[in-house]
């Protein structure tokens, strides 16, 4: 099965959040649950997805006598069944892959709807078409090992978060980083000595390669997928589709042990709306360079895999304090520790079982909105032996507000004769989902988002918010 690509989304100009929403933003609601209701009547209909066997047809004796067409259910069912929902092309995917050359593209739409508590009732569609081509230097120029990548992002949508929540991360995780279309990567990466030598740079994407559970993409609140959102708030790091100038190098040593460092040019102008294909190093405020451990482990006799990797980065960007805007101090840091393991293997030699993840990330308290961050995550891979790429998951993330900002605004009330205003310490963010993997090149997964403390980082009492959103991924 062709895994469904995960990203992130945005938005454009879809519709007014006041005033109401445009055809446009009806249409594309409409859309999505059209394809919900059919992708779940599919998997529903399609067990397992698994592979069906073609239907049995009589010998043909005679050479001169044209086999009978597929009926239209066993086309259905081989279109149902195949890896993408593009399919081969007719034979043209096929030769051009062969030729070195492989096509990638890949859509999510996520709406969400707060239904309680936040700022107001209401709701907001974003979405995000990613296309992409891996070009294969060894078939296409001798160069072995050496791999072309070109990759572009767009985004549009509107924000739950910010239309009707009111909290600091955003419940859709395609939601930011440009709502506009982008260059996300043009790089070029070469294996060598065997693959223990793995070289990337040009335009990256690097969140790609560090601080990255994928895992954890089986949410939609961006608080989970598929990093610590502490990692870009507090520095320069960017993630996907945010490319930036850099070099790669990493290092695959035995018992499956890796190590890798980077480069990355820091370059907030990359961000805005109208610099999706913008180059130049103008702009740049420093250099980000993050070093990452990593090891993949394998227990008991099953058996279980899992993921365990610590990192830190250090960012020459000047930064301004916390709690003074006119006190900038040369260079941030931060680092990292995440690790995912199944526990519970439902099935042995398969990847179905309960994993564990948990993600912890401290960064430098002078500069850091998020000095501490923390996730934690069930998830249930292949729950039901009929239902083997399905997922249930449930996790929970905090995002603290650093105490030193928490204690100004304090001072800040006092002098005004407010005592003991209640201010909240940050975020709780829970969410609860289940993944229909509908067919191969099709993934629903409807779920329910718990909003705690909304309002910590704006300092205002907002009631607690609940969300139910749904994710719809197509490969196509």
């Amino acid at each position: 099965m062709t895994a469904i690509m995960r990203c992130r989304i945005e938005r454009r100009r879809s519709f007014n959040p006041i005033h109401g929403e445009s055809s446009r933003g009806y249409v594309l609601r409409l859309l999505t649950l059209g394809i919900m209701i059919g992708g779940v009547l599919i998997g529903i209909s399609q067990p397992g997805n698994a592979q069906s066997q073609p239907a049995p047809t009589d010998a043909v004796d005679a050479p001169n006598v044209t086999p009978p067409a597929a009926s239209l259910e066993q086309s259905l069912d081989n279109w149902l069944n195949q890896s993408t929902m593009t399919g081969d092309w007719g034979g043209l995917r096929a030769r051009l892959s062969q030729d070195g050359f492989n096509f990638r593209a890949a859509y999510i739409g996520e709406y969400a709807y707060s239904f309680s508590g936040g700022k107001r009732i209401g709701g907001d569609y974003a979405q995000q078409l990613a296309v992409g081509m891996d070009m294969d230097m060894g078939k296409v120029a001798g160069l072995i090992g050496g791999t072309f990548h070109v990759s572009l992002n767009v985004r549009e949508g509107r924000s739950t978060t910010a239309d009707y929540i009111g909290n600091k991360i955003a419940v859709q995780e395609i939601f930011g980083d440009g709502e506009n279309t982008r260059l996300a990567e043009l790089s070029y990466q070469q294996l060598l000595f065997n693959n223990v030598l793995d070289l990337k740079a040009g335009f990256i994407v690097m969140g790609d390669d560090f601080g990255r559970t994928g895992i954890l993409c089986d949410f939609e609140n961006d608080a989970f997928c598929a990093h610590p959102v502490s990692l870009p708030t507090n520095s320069g790091w960017s993630d996907y589709p945010a490319g930036k100038w850099g070099g790669r190098v990493r290092v695959n040593l035995p018992d499956n042990f890796y190590a890798e460092t980077a480069i990355i040019d820091v370059n907030p102008t990359y961000a805005a709306e109208d610099n999706g294909f913008k180059l130049s190093l103008q702009g740049s405020t420093g250099a980000l360079v993050p070093v990452e451990f990593g090891k993949a482990v394998a227990l008991g006799s099953a058996p279980m895999p899992g993921h365990y990797k610590i990192g830190a980065y250090y960012d020459s960007s000047e930064a301004p304090d916390v709690t003074n805007p006119n006190i900038n101090y040369k260079g941030r840091y931060g680092a990292y520790v995440l690790a995912d393991q199944m526990v519970w293997s439902f099935e042995p030699g398969t990847d179905r079982g309960l994993i564990v993840v948990a993600n912890a990330t401290i960064s430098d308290k002078r500069t850091s909105p998020l000095p501490t961050y923390f996730t934690f995550a069930l998830v249930a891979q292949g729950p039901f032996a009929a239902r083997p790429y399905d997922f249930i998951a449930i996790g929970y993330v905090r995002d603290p507000v650093n105490s030193r900002v928490i204690n100004k605004e304090n001072a800040l009330l006092a002098a005004q004769g407010v005592l003991n205003p209640g201010l909240e310490q940050g975020e709780n963010v829970v969410e609860l989902a289940y993944g229909l993997q509908a067919t191969p090149w099709m993934q629903i997964h409807p779920n329910v988002q718990f909003i705690g403390n909304p309002g910590a980082f704006s300092f205002q009492h907002v009631p607690d918010a609940w969300v139910f959103g749904t994710h719809v991924a197509l490969t196509f």
